[in-house]
């Protein structure tokens, strides 16, 4: 693909990257990979809660930044993350007090994608998102806020990023109920990795993160399904409000059934519609204005992506954020929300035009190499896009251990005939 004739100035070192290094040096010793992420400037955009009132003393102001992040092995991409950032400034004036500032940030994670090509079982994916979710702290240091909101919807598709990866023999492609349930698995080991308080602050009294989750037309006492025998699973409790606990004090990520939003409240008034999102395609129609959140939950289940036989989920979690981690990733790169070395939207879309591009190809690893080196090569030429190489030093677990197979036994089998009376065959 011929280069871009505009000249774009390079991008500095994220402080994502550096952060998806950390985590990806965590696995198993002995691996080599390449991290590369794009990210754009901060751009105005609609609020997230676009149909909200607000008074004539109320002024709010959203800005939006998109992040993609891949991991290559021997120059072939073998994972992707796309996420979107939404800072959101509310001014509020109180008769003769000043006014009262307001920042909230939320991320939602968009797509993740691996291509097959991953030499070795290794949870590749599950750092992927650690990492990324550990560079929020940046937030901290460049907008001083407590937290932040982490938020994704799961939804089983055999390819997100990588095209024709669903036919490659090496993928492994999730069902619905197995995807939510390792969406739920994953976020609670990248919470509590990214709520991980630095060396020096581990004495330091910790804040939990707190996560929700909520299957469209399932209940609480379903939920020992998508928690798993290791996570609380909240059977036999009454579903009371949208926020229901279902935490054990052992765990350090305290884990909720429900939307973080009383049942009860206006959905317009604060559920947070997010691009590309079922919730907010409901919430669009005219019809929705006096929806509560119970009933846009009643809505989503009977909804054509929610329901029909369909097993989805929407997680929404709080992360902590440590103002030293945050100074960190300041001095790693002094990005903050200033748009110097940062992508347009528009070249961003262009990047997802190669990406998308139908010549792209991940259904085997001759064509996964070519499609790479294509897309590399575009960065490169284009854009500038540094990348950080990462060894790997973390241990070996349990999946990576070599065993040796189990010889195949035939299926017990309850013998009962020794406990058949036959009748004696009389000769007339």
């Amino acid at each position: 693909m011929a280069s871009s004739q505009e000249s774009h100035p390079a991008q500095q070192r994220a402080p994502v990257a550096e952060y998806v290094a950390e985590s990806l040096r965590t696995l198993p010793a002995g691996s080599s990979f390449s991290v590369r992420v794009v990210y754009t400037a901060d751009h105005a955009v609609d609020s997230l809660t676009p149909r909200r009132p607000l008074s004539h003393f109320h002024a709010e102001s959203t800005y939006s930044r998109r992040i993609l992040a891949f991991v290559l092995q021997g120059g072939c991409l073998v994972a992707g993350l796309e996420a979107h950032e939404f800072t959101t400034l509310r001014i509020e004036a109180q008769g003769a007090q000043p006014p009262r500032t307001c920042v909230a940030v939320d991320c939602c994670i968009e797509k993740l994608d691996s291509s097959g090509e991953l030499a070795g079982r290794m949870p590749m994916a599950r750092a992927l998102v650690a990492g990324y979710l550990r560079s929020l702290h940046r937030y901290s240091a460049a907008l001083s806020v407590p937290s932040v909101g982490v938020h994704m919807f799961a939804r089983a598709q055999p390819e997100y990023l990588f095209a024709k990866s669903k036919d490659n023999p090496r993928k492994r492609i999730l069902g619905d109920l197995d995807l939510v349930k390792w969406w739920q698995s994953t976020l609670h080991h990248a919470l509590e990795y990214g709520a991980r308080p630095a060396p020096d602050q581990s004495k330091l009294p910790s804040v939990h993160p707190v996560a929700n989750c909520i299957v469209p037309g399932s209940t609480m006492l379903e939920s020992p399904w998508f928690f798993g025998k290791d996570r609380p699973s909240g059977a036999g409790l009454e579903n009371r409000n949208a926020s229901g606990s279902c935490a054990e004090s052992s765990l350090s990520v305290e884990w909720r059934w429900g939307l973080p939003y009383p049942l009860s409240a206006r959905a317009h008034d604060c559920v947070l519609q997010f691009p590309d999102d079922p919730i907010t395609r409901l919430l669009s129609e005219a019809h929705s204005s006096a929806w509560s959140v119970s009933a846009l939950l009643d809505m989503l289940s009977v909804s054509e992506e929610c329901g029909s036989g369909h097993r989805t989920a929407y997680f929404s979690a709080s992360l902590p954020l440590c103002p030293d981690i945050g100074a960190l990733a300041g001095a790693i790169a002094n990005c903050g929300t200033a748009s110097q070395g940062h992508l347009s939207f528009e070249d961003y879309d262009k990047i997802l035009v190669v990406l998308f591009d139908q010549a792209m190809d991940f259904s085997s690893t001759a064509s996964a190499l070519s499609s790479s080196s294509r897309l590399m090569g575009y960065l490169d030429s284009s854009f500038d896009i540094p990348f950080i190489d990462v060894e790997t030093t973390g241990p070996a677990t349990s999946a990576d251990r070599t065993r040796a197979p189990k010889p195949q036994e035939p299926p017990a089998v309850n013998d009962l005939s020794t406990m058949v009376r036959k009748r004696r065959k009389v000769v007339s």
